[in-house]
C-alpha cells in the first residue's frame, strides 16, 4: 500500500485503500509497533475512508516514536554492507575480485544454444552456480534465469551483510534491480506456445515471468522485503539506474536499506537479435573478443551474472554493527539525442552525469581517484566516453578502467564494475581493463591491461545505454 510519512511515528500519513476493510500502516523499528485498525470497528478509519472515496484524502494513524521514513528533511548518507555475487568466475565477490585482478576473462564459447549460423559465438556466461543450492526445488521451477540469479545473488548478499531477513524481519528493507533481460525467456517461450498450439497449450505458470519486475518481486516474497519494490529496464545503464533509486530511497528515510544492482542472463533470441544487428564483435571483420579501448575493437561481447549491493543508511549500519565497504557519495543522470539501437552522437550526457555526480557528492574532479568506464570495445563508445572523461578531468590524468573484456556488457555489469572497484580502490589500485593490449590513441585515457595505483578511495562509475541514457555514480571505498 502507498504510504508516506513526515519523519515521525506520531503524524503517520496513510493512503486508505477502499478495497480493504482496514488499514495497515508500518512503523519504525524502534518501537516495533504496527497499528491495525479495522475500519467496520473503528469509526475514524470509516470516516477516513469515506473522505477517500470522495476526496482521495488521506487518514492520519497515531504512533509513537522516531519513524524511519521520512519526506526528505534529513538527508542519510548511504553506506554500502553487503555484496551478493554470481558471475562467470563462479560465486561470490572475491572469486570475481581475485580473477579480473589477475587479468582472467569470464569470456568463452557459448555452449547452452547452437551458434553456428552467427557471426559471434562468444559470451561471458555463469558458471559454477547451481540454482537448487539456494532455492527450494518446489520454487525452483517457478522461477525463469534471470530470477534465479537474481534470488541466489540476493541471499549471498544477506549472508555477506550478516542481515536477518525474512518474515517480520525486513518491514523497512526494500529492492531496486536492474535487468535488461528478465522474462526474455518466459516471453520466448509462452509466444512460442501460444502460436503453435494456442491459448491450452502454453503453460500458465510461464506467464507470471513475462514481465521484467518478477525477479524483484520473487527477491521480496523470498526474503519478506516490505520496502520499495521497483525495477529498471535501460538497457545497459539499468543496475545504475537501480542503485541511483535506491541511493535517494535511503537518503530520505524512507528505508533503513535497499538491496539494489542488477541480474542478467545471455537468452538464446536476445543473443541471436544482437548478432543480426552486427553489434557484437567481430562486428564486420577481425578476430572476435571484448577489447575496451584497443585499436583493434571492433564491437562488444554479452555477458550475464548477478551483481547486487546492500544500502543502508549509515546510521542504521552502525547501530546493527555492520560492517561498510564503501559509500555512495553522489548520482548523476543525463541523456544525449541517439537512435534507439546506437550509442550517442555526442558526448554531451555523459559530461553531464559525471559532473551531476561530483556536485551531488560534494567532490571536485581533483578528487576522483579512478573511474570505471562504461566503455564496452564498441568504437564509438569507447571514444566518445573518453572525450567526456577529458572535458571533466581536463589536463590531469585520472586512472580508467573498463570491466566489460572481463564480464561482458549487460544491463547488470556497471554493477560488476562497482563490486570490483570497492575492493581494488581499498586496496590502492584499479582493476585491469581485460583485453587490452594496443591501445587506441584516439583514445586519450589512461587505461592499461594491468592493475594502475591510484591515490585516494573515491572512484566514478559510468553506465552509456543505446539510445543515449547516461548514469554516473560517485562512491568511495572504505580503507582496507
Amino acid at each position: 500500500m502507498p504510504w508516506a510519512t513526515n519523519g515521525f511515528c506520531s503524524r503517520l500519513d496513510v493512503v486508505v485503500s477502499v478495497k480493504r476493510a482496514r488499514i495497515e500502516c508500518i512503523v519504525c523499528r524502534t518501537c516495533s509497533v504496527r497499528a491495525k485498525i479495522s475500519a467496520k470497528r473503528s469509526r475514524a478509519a470509516s470516516v477516513a475512508a469515506e473522505q477517500a472515496r470522495s476526496s482521495s484524502a488521506t487518514a492520519i494513524v497515531e504512533a509513537c516514536g522516531p519513524a524511519w521514513y521520512g519526506s526528505g528533511s534529513v538527508r542519510e548518507r548511504v553506506v554500502i554492507t553487503g555484496i551478493g555475487c554470481i558471475s562467470s568466475f563462479g560465486l561470490g565477490h572475491a572469486a570475481l575480485a581475485d580473477a579480473v585482478a589477475s587479468g582472467a576473462s569470464g569470456i568463452s564459447a557459448i555452449t547452452a544454444f547452437d551458434t553456428s549460423a552467427c557471426r559471434s559465438h562468444l559470451a561471458a556466461t555463469i558458471r559454477g552456480f547451481d540454482p537448487a543450492a539456494f532455492i527450494p526445488p518446489m520454487k525452483l521451477r517457478r522461477f525463469d534465469a534471470v530470477s534465479r540469479v537474481a534470488v541466489a545473488s540476493a541471499r549471498l548478499l544477506f549472508e555477506h551483510a550478516r542481515r536477518e531477513v525474512g518474515p517480520g524481519a525486513a518491514d523497512d528493507v526494500g529492492i531496486a534491480l536492474g535487468t535488461y533481460t528478465a522474462g526474455l525467456d518466459s516471453v520466448v517461450e509462452y509466444v512460442g506456445g501460444l502460436t503453435d498450439h494456442g491459448p491450452t497449450g502454453v503453460p500458465a505458470i510461464l506467464f507470471s515471468n513475462t514481465v521484467s519486475n518478477a525477479p524483484a518481486s520473487l527477491c521480496a516474497i523470498e526474503f519478506g522485503l516490505r520496502g520499495p519494490n521497483v525495477t529498471f529496464n535501460l538497457r545497459e545503464a539499468s543496475s545504475p539506474a537501480a542503485i541511483a533509486f535506491a541511493v535517494g530511497v535511503v537518503r530520505d528515510r524512507r528505508a533503513a536499506a535497499m538491496v539494489c544492482g542488477g541480474a542478467d542472463c545471455v537468452e538464446e533470441t536476445f543473443f541471436k537479435v544482437h548478432d543480426r544487428f552486427r553489434a557484437l564483435s567481430p562486428m564486420r571483420d577481425g578476430d572476435e573478443g571484448a577489447r575496451p579501448f584497443d585499436r583493434r575493437r571492433n564491437g562488444y561481447v554479452l555477458g550475464e551474472g548477478g551483481y547486487l549491493l546492500l544500502l543502508e543508511a549509515k546510521s542504521a549500519a552502525e547501530r546493527r554493527g555492520a560492517q561498510p565497504y564503501g559509500e555512495v557519495l553522489g548520482v548523476g543522470a543525463a541523456a544525449s539525442a541517439a537512435a534507439l539501437n546506437d550509442w550517442p552522437a555526442d558526448r554531451s550526457g555523459v559530461v553531464r552525469a559525471m559532473r551531476l555526480a561530483l556536485t551531488d557528492a560534494g567532490l571536485a574532479a581533483d578528487n576522483v581517484g579512478a573511474v570505471v568506464a562504461a566503455s564496452n570495445g564498441a568504437p564509438r563508445l569507447d571514444k566518445l566516453e573518453s572525450d567526456a572523461i577529458a572535458d571533466v578531468f581536463g589536463a590531469r590524468t585520472v586512472p580508467v578502467a573498463s570491466v566489460k573484456g572481463a564480464v561482458g556488457e549487460s544491463g547488470a555489469a556497471a554493477a560488476a564494475g562497482i563490486v570490483l572497484a570497492l575492493r581494488s580502490m581499498a586496496e590502492g589500485s584499479i582493476v585491469p581493463t581485460v583485453g587490452l593490449a594496443e591501445p587506441d590513441p584516439e583514445c586519450a585515457v589512461a587505461a592499461s591491461g594491468a592493475s594502475q595505483a591510484v591515490a585516494g578511495e573515491t572512484f566514478l562509475v559510468n553506465a552509456v545505454a543505446c539510445g543515449g541514457t547516461a548514469y554516473s555514480l560517485a562512491i568511495r571505498a572504505a580503507r582496507a
